[in-house]
């Protein structure tokens, strides 16, 4: 049983915490600005085949990154009520355990910002990409509103990103 509590320390915590926020910048960043970037940059897509692409992108990402951001959260949660060391000013001039608090914010802050800022957007990119997956072409006035769906959501997906990355920076200064 004590070997069993050994592995939840703060330190293996935090180093859980940093490689879930990490993973979850990287692949939120690739998202982004890499795969997402690559087909708003192809002239030959119409707009039925963009928002199928975006789909296959977002559901891959869906399945996975609000997990492991969510994991990650609690993982410095738990790290910053667990730390026992000293209480010394990190890089960022503040406690280790605000520090952890505040990387944790900022992982569980990517959940109000995809509900209030994100969901109209995907909601009608869903459709659309659900539309042409039954064979409906999309042209005129709704082939401009998936391309402005699409880069709305490449920007807005990168402030996740940041969120993320600002998160794994944080835990990274505390070890």
């Amino acid at each position: 049983m004590h070997s069993v509590y050994g592995l939840f320390t703060p330190a293996a915590m935090i180093r859980l915490g940093v490689l879930g926020a990490g993973f979850s910048a990287g692949y939120s960043f690739a998202s982004s600005h890499g795969s997402v970037q690559s087909i708003l940059q192809t002239p030959t897509l119409t707009a039925s085949q963009i928002a199928m692409n975006w789909d296959k992108v977002y559901t891959r990402g869906v399945k996975l990154v609000p997990a492991v951001a969510f994991a990650s959260s609690l993982a410095y949660l738990y790290a910053a009520y667990r730390f026992k060391g000293p209480l010394v000013a990190t890089v960022f001039g503040i406690s280790p355990t605000l520090q952890l608090d505040i990387a944790a914010s900022l992982l569980l802050f990517v959940f109000p910002w995809t509900y209030f800022r994100m969901l109209p957007g995907l909601e009608r990119l869903q459709a659309y990409s659900a539309s042409a997956r039954k064979g409906a072409q999309i042209d005129g006035p709704e082939a401009e509103g998936i391309k402005a769906d699409v880069e709305d959501w490449y920007w807005t997906n990168g402030v996740r990103a940041v969120a993320f990355g600002g998160a794994c920076v944080l835990g990274l200064t505390v070890l």
